[in-house]
């Protein structure tokens, strides 16, 4: 019974996928101006928004980003080698968005707890990762495009 328990429990937590998270801003930024304006630019000066990034790892998928209220963005996504953008939106961080692709048919959910607390959600994938391809940074630095 007990070996029954474990197994189960080793079942369950590997079964469950979570992505690799990190919380920074010791990195390269803009100036304080250029942050100013790219947010005004974004339009999201606002408490409950922030901006979510896509980088690195987009090789023209179809992504699609929703909430639970309409769909945000849906394109194919190719990251620009030279600046390391593939493409950058503005999110109700008060709601759930979920970022999915076609190619890997994963999706990773920005929780409203965390993107309350950062204004750039930085996403990156690595396509070698087939449990789960994304790396989500969340930052309060715009580091620079």
């Amino acid at each position: 019974m007990r070996t029954i328990a474990l197994f189960l429990f080793t079942l369950l937590f590997t079964m469950c996928s979570t992505s690799n998270v990190q919380y920074r801003d010791d990195f390269r930024s803009v100036s304080e101006s250029q942050k100013k304006q790219f947010l005004s630019d974004m339009n999201a000066n606002g408490e409950n928004f922030s901006v979510l990034i896509l980088t690195k790892g987009f090789k023209g998928e179809l992504v699609t980003i929703s909430n639970e209220k309409k769909t945000l963005y849906k394109g194919t996504t190719i990251t620009n080698l030279g600046n390391g953008i593939a493409h950058s939106l503005r999110i109700d961080n008060t709601l759930p968005t979920t970022i999915t692709d076609k190619m890997s048919n994963k999706e990773v959910i920005i929780e409203p707890k965390k993107a309350k607390q950062y204004k750039f959600i930085y996403v990156m994938k690595d396509n070698a990762e087939t449990k789960n391809p994304y790396k989500i940074t969340y930052s309060n630095t715009l580091r620079p495009m």
